[in-house]
C-alpha cells in the first residue's frame, strides 16, 4: 500500500470520527442506555494484542534508534554476506570448469589467424587449412619462378580462333590499341599484311603473381586451379587483337605503365630518339587504352570479389557453425557441471553442519545416502532448460566471434589466444546486448544497465585470466615435480582466481546498489508495521 492510500484511508478513518460532526442525541441515548458486550471487548483486545504491542515506547531515544539502525544495517550486510559467499563458491566452480577447463579444451583447436583465410594472413603464409597452404605455396612458386603460359595461352589462342570463326565476311580487324586496320575477313579467312597476335590486356604474369588469384581461386587441386585463372585471363573482357611487334614489346608489363614508358634501344636507334615512348611509337590511342585498360581490370576485380564472397562465405558459415555448436557445449556442459559440484559441496556441507544420519555405521547410512544423491540430481536436473539456454546463447556468441575474428583478421593476425580472448569475452558482450535489449519484463532498464556492466566486467577478467594462463602455466611447467599435472593446476588456480575476481568485482558494483536496496528496504519495513496498524484501526471500527 502506497503511502497516499495509507493517507486517504487514515483521513476517512478520522473524518468518521471527528468530533466537530453534528451529534445525534437519540443515538447518544441509545448507546448510553445499551447494555455492554464483553464478548465484543474481549474480541477487539485479542485483535489489538495480535496485530500491535501497545506497551511499545513510542518515545524512541536516540541510542534506541542507532542501536535500531545497527542491528537493521547488520542482518542487512549478513544475508548480502551470505549471499556474497555463495556467488564466490559459484563463480569458482564456474571458472574453473567453463573458461579454464571445457574452454581450454575448446581452444585446442584455435588456429593462429582464426578459421578463415584472409587476404592479410595469406600473403604472411598463415592459412587456416591445408588446401590454402597448398594455394600459398602455388602462389610462391609463381612469385619466384618463370610463369608457366601454356595454358593461358591456349585459352587465348581458342578465343582468337572462334572470334575470327565468328565474323562477318568483310568484316575489319582493328589494332585494340591503335584502332588502326589490321586485316579483312575475306573468303573465310583473315587476309593480313602484318601478324595479328591476342592480347593479354592484364598480362599473365600480372594475374600469376597476384595472391588474390591464387587464393580465391577454385579448384580442388593445381591444375584445375591454373584453369581457373586461366579462365579469367583469357576472357574476351581481358583479351583484344593487336599487331605482333608491339605484342612482343608490351610482354608482361602493365599496359599504362609500358605505354608511357620509353622505347627499347632498337627502336630509339631507329628514330634517333632515346626520349621516345612507347605511346607516340606505336601511335597508341589514349581513348583505346583507357577503354581496355579500365575495362579489363574491372572484370578481373568483379571477378575477384564475386570468387572471395563465394568462398569465405561458406567457410564463415561452416566454421561458425562449428565454432557456435562448441561454444554451445561449453557453455550449457558448463552450467550442468557448474550445478551438479555446487549441489555436492552443499551436501557435503550439510553433512558437516548436521551429521550423516547417525553415523556411517548406521543401518540408515545408504537409505540417506541414496536420498542426497536424489536431491543432487534433482538439482541438476531441473537446470535442463537453463542449459538449452546456455547453448543457444553460446552458439549465437560463438559463431558471431569465428565472424568477428575473421573481420579481424582482414587488417592484423590474430593469435590463438587472441581468438579464445575473443571468444570468451564476446560471450559476455553478447549476454550484457540481449539483457539491454530484451531484458526481463520484471526488471527496469536501469537494473538491466546494471547488470549488463557485471556482465562485461566478468568478460574483461575472464579475458585478463586467459593472458595470465599463459605465463602461470610457464611457471607451473618449470617445477619438474609439478609439470605432469600443469594443465589440471593451471585450469584450477586461474579458474580459481578469476572466480574471485569477478565475485569481488561485482560485489564492489553492487555496492552503492546495495545502499540504496537496504533503505528501500527500511523504508519497506516501516511501511509493513504501518499498513499492520492500518488493518488493526479497521478492525477496531468495525
Amino acid at each position: 500500500m502506497s503511502r497516499t492510500e495509507r493517507f486517504k484511508k487514515r483521513k476517512n478513518l478520522k473524518n468518521s470520527t471527528s468530533m466537530h460532526m453534528a451529534v445525534d442525541k437519540i443515538l447518544v441515548e441509545e448507546c448510553l442506555s445499551s447494555e455492554i458486550d464483553e464478548a465484543k471487548i474481549e474480541k477487539v483486545h485479542n485483535i489489538s494484542n495480535t496485530h500491535y504491542d501497545f506497551k511499545y515506547n513510542f518515545n524512541v531515544s536516540e541510542n534506541e534508534a542507532k542501536n535500531f539502525l545497527t542491528q537493521f544495517k547488520k542482518d542487512f550486510n549478513d544475508e548480502r554476506f551470505n549471499q556474497l559467499i555463495n556467488d564466490c563458491k559459484k563463480e569458482v566452480i564456474s571458472s574453473i570448469v567453463g573458461p579454464f577447463g571445457l574452454g581450454k579444451v575448446v581452444a585446442a583447436y584455435d588456429k593462429t589467424g582464426g578459421n578463415v583465410t584472409t587476404l592479410h594472413n595469406f600473403e604472411q603464409g598463415v592459412t587456416a587449412t591445408s588446401k590454402d597452404q597448398d594455394k600459398y605455396n602455388e602462389w610462391q612458386a609463381s612469385v619466384n619462378q618463370n610463369v608457366d603460359r601454356t595454358v593461358h595461352d591456349d585459352v587465348k589462342d581458342a578465343w582468337k580462333k572462334t572470334t575470327y570463326q565468328n565474323m562477318e565476311e568483310g568484316k575489319v580487324v582493328k589494332d585494340g590499341y591503335t584502332g588502326k586496320e589490321l586485316g579483312v575477313k575475306q573468303n573465310g579467312r583473315i587476309d593480313k599484311d602484318v601478324s595479328i597476335h591476342g592480347e593479354h590486356v592484364t598480362s599473365v604474369s600480372e594475374i600469376e603473381k597476384d595472391s588474390k588469384n591464387h587464393l580465391y581461386a577454385e579448384g580442388a587441386d593445381s591444375k584445375e586451379r591454373v584453369n581457373d585463372r586461366a579462365q579469367l585471363s583469357g576472357h574476351e573482357d581481358n583479351l583484344t587483337l593487336i599487331e605482333g611487334g608491339m605484342n612482343s614489346s608490351k610482354s608482361d608489363k602493365d599496359l599504362k605503365e609500358w605505354a608511357d614508358s620509353v622505347v627499347s634501344d632498337k627502336h630509339a636507334q631507329e628514330t634517333g630518339n632515346p626520349d621516345m615512348t612507347n605511346a607516340e611509337y606505336y601511335e597508341l590511342n589514349p581513348d583505346l587504352i583507357e577503354h581496355e585498360y579500365q575495362k579489363s581490370k574491372k572484370f578481373i576485380q568483379n571477378e575477384q570479389l564475386k570468387k572471395q564472397v563465394v568462398k569465405q562465405t561458406q567457410e564463415v558459415v561452416s566454421t561458425g557453425v562449428s565454432e557456435g555448436a562448441k561454444m554451445g557445449m561449453q557453455q550449457a556442459l558448463g552450467l550442468v557441471i557448474t550445478e551438479f559440484f555446487t549441489a555436492v559441496f552443499d551436501e557435503i556441507l550439510d553433512i558437516y553442519k548436521n551429521g550423516f544420519s547417525n553415523g556411517f555405521d548406521d543401518d540408515r547410512f545408504f537409505i540417506v545416502l541414496k536420498e542426497r544423491i536424489k536431491k543432487i540430481a534433482i538439482k541438476v536436473k531441473n537446470k535442463w532448460k537453463d542449459a538449452a539456454f546456455a547453448f543457444k546463447d553460446g552458439f549465437i556468441s560463438g559463431f558471431i566471434s569465428n565472424l568477428v575474428t575473421t573481420v579481424i583478421n582482414m587488417f592484423i593476425k590474430t593469435g590463438k589466444r587472441v581468438v579464445r580472448i575473443i571468444r570468451e569475452g564476446l560471450f559476455s558482450l553478447f549476454r550484457a546486448v540481449k539483457l539491454l535489449t530484451f531484458p526481463p519484463t520484471d526488471m527496469s532498464h536501469e537494473d538491466a544497465m546494471h547488470e549488463a556492466k557485471k556482465l562485461i566486467a566478468s568478460g574483461l577478467i575472464i579475458s585478463l585470466g586467459v593472458i595470465a594462463e599463459e605465463y602461470i602455466d610457464i611457471l607451473i611447467k618449470g617445477t619438474a615435480f609439478l609439470e605432469p599435472f600443469a594443465d589440471v593446476l593451471t585450469a584450477v588456480f586461474v579458474g580459481a582466481i578469476t572466480g574471485l575476481s569477478i565475485t569481488m568485482v561485482v560485489y564492489y558494483i553492487d555496492k552503492k546498489k546495495n545502499d540504496k536496496e537496504m533503505v528501500n528496504a527500511l523504508i519497506s519495513d516501516s511501511h509493513q508495521k504501518f499498513d499492520n496498524l492500518d488493518a488493526l484501526l479497521v478492525e477496531l471500527r468495525y
